[in-house]
């Protein structure tokens, strides 16, 4: 969870036009991305940002409904923000909050959180200056959450400040309805953005110094579906061991989208591409091919990474989950993938606790994890999220035996991910720079006097390493030796600078 998404790395030193902005982002990278666009629009309005809600003009909550802790933060913390306006009664800060919960909760928000001035919804975050622009001039409880009815999807890219990475969303919404999931309530049907038009957002980012791009989707595997496959772009059609595949034949598909991006020459200073989220379903054969070395027809960008969520190791599980997909042909996906691509990074989400689930349903989630060793989770216990399926069923698995799983499992995986990460020391691996670490304590350890410096490999390991350069490090591709590992995150020494 992204609890501030960072937005004063280019702040100006001098007064702002028309005050300024603060943005907490919960949930996931959609979310981030999100937040990166709220945050462009304000800027072009004049406001420039803070990153305290305390001395801010305007405030917006970008809210997540995946489960019920994420939405109590988010009221919490509205809460919050309802002392900071009553403390500042001569100039109260507008206060907004979007994103999912606002996709949602629409105008009951206000009952919730007295204070709030504003609510608005996923498809409506451009409509930001005129919602704030109408607060302002005295309209009370806002609300701004229709969807776009549209089966069209066109955006353009924002970015706020000049950076080395971008989120890029090429298609929203999602059509699986998980019985668990409130994603199809908040974000719509799928629709997708067409491959030209992604294409050259992508060389205006690179042009501006953008080298990683993260293509954003609820299911970014059904990419395509509905676009004509004017161009006739490869693969023409799609198959998967699980046997459904998104898009048809004569349709744009998401392997064609990337070998467009690794092979448009406006894109040839780009160094990764990555993309978030995945479903099996539509995990394709060819998608998997696109992992291969380039000498071997794959897509020379693409990072050596997979987040694909799986949910649970038991098939009993899956189907009251509505996933559609078997556990054994998930095995057979990840066994195909890393047969072409050995080194690849691999992670997955899971839910413990999930209606019905029993002690060997547990037990085989376990299992799964010893069968595909992934390297990172992102585990949960389950919460019924109103409005879904799941939430008619009987929440039947106590409290204290989902945290018992939840921290089992935890704990089982971080013994996995420490003989994983012990396997690169002495390895020398590039590193894109991300910011300065959290933790400064190897600093006090080194023989070099300097600041810890934190970044991604390819294959989305975190390495952590000291610089003694007194300049900044963030957006460089520097190359590292590991000398430590730990279930989290690698240790290393600075080889060389960047690398462009």
């Amino acid at each position: 969870m992204n609890d501030l998404v960072n937005l004063s790395e280019n702040q100006s030193s001098s007064e702002p036009v028309n005050g300024r902005f603060y943005i907490k982002t919960f949930g996931c990278q959609m979310n981030v991305a999100d937040s990166e666009r709220m945050a462009s629009l304000l800027a072009e309005q004049g406001l420039e940002p803070t990153e305290e809600a305390k001395d801010a003009d305007v405030v917006i909550i970008n809210g997540c409904t995946v489960r019920e802790k994420a939405v109590h933060k988010a009221l919490s913390t509205l809460g919050q923000l309802r002392e900071i306006k009553n403390r500042k009664k001569k100039s109260p800060p507008i206060i907004g909050i979007g994103g999912c919960v606002g996709q949602l909760d629409k105008a009951t928000l206000f009952k919730k959180a007295p204070g709030l001035d504003f609510v608005f919804g996923t498809d409506t975050i451009d409509n930001l200056p005129e919602i704030i622009h109408r607060v302002k001039n005295g309209e009370k409880h806002v609300v701004y959450a229709d969807f776009d009815t549209s089966m069209d999807y066109s955006t353009e890219t924002k970015v706020f400040g000049h950076k080395a990475q971008a989120f890029v969303n090429i298609m929203k919404g999602c059509d699986k309805y998980c019985t668990y999931c409130i994603v199809p309530y908040t974000r719509g049907k799928e629709k997708s953005r067409t491959i030209d038009e992604v294409v050259d957002d992508i060389a205006r980012l690179v042009a501006t110094g953008v080298r990683e791009v993260t293509l954003l989707g609820q299911n970014v595997n059904s990419f395509g579906k509905g676009n004509s496959n004017q161009k006739n772009r490869q693969p023409m059609e799609l198959h998967n061991v699980i046997g459904k595949v998104g898009p048809r034949a004569g349709e744009e598909n998401f392997p064609q989208l990337l070998r467009a991006i690794d092979s448009d020459p406006r894109c040839e200073a780009l160094r990764r591409i990555r993309f978030t989220s995945s479903h099996p379903l539509d995990f394709s054969d060819e998608l998997i091919e696109c992992y291969a070395p380039a000498s071997q027809g794959g897509v020379s960008r693409l990072s050596p990474y997979l987040h694909l969520p799986v949910q649970s190791g038991s098939n009993q599980v899956l189907q009251k989950m509505g996933r559609h997909h078997k556990i054994e042909g998930y095995f057979a996906q990840m066994d195909r993938l890393r047969e072409i691509c050995p080194d690849v990074g691999l992670s997955t989400d899971l839910i413990v606790g999930f209606p019905t689930e029993t002690e060997e349903d547990f037990q085989e989630t376990l299992r799964l994890l010893d069968r595909v060793q992934f390297d990172n989770i992102y585990a949960f216990a389950y919460s019924p999220r109103p409005g879904t399926r799941a939430a008619k069923l009987p929440d039947d698995v106590s409290a204290k035996v989902k945290n018992e799983r939840l921290n089992h499992l935890l704990k089982y995986q971080l013994e996995i991910a420490e003989k994983l990460y012990k396997t690169r020391v002495g390895k020398v691996m590039e590193i894109l720079v991300e910011g300065e670490a959290k933790n400064q304590k190897m600093a006090s350890t080194s023989s070099i006097v300097g600041r810890v410096w934190t970044g991604k490999t390819p294959c989305h390991r975190v390495v952590n390493f000291i610089s003694d350069s007194p300049r900044s490090l963030v957006g460089q591709f520097v190359q590292v030796k590991i000398t430590e590992a730990t279930g989290l995150s690698l240790q290393g020494e600075l080889i060389t600078g960047d690398l462009q």
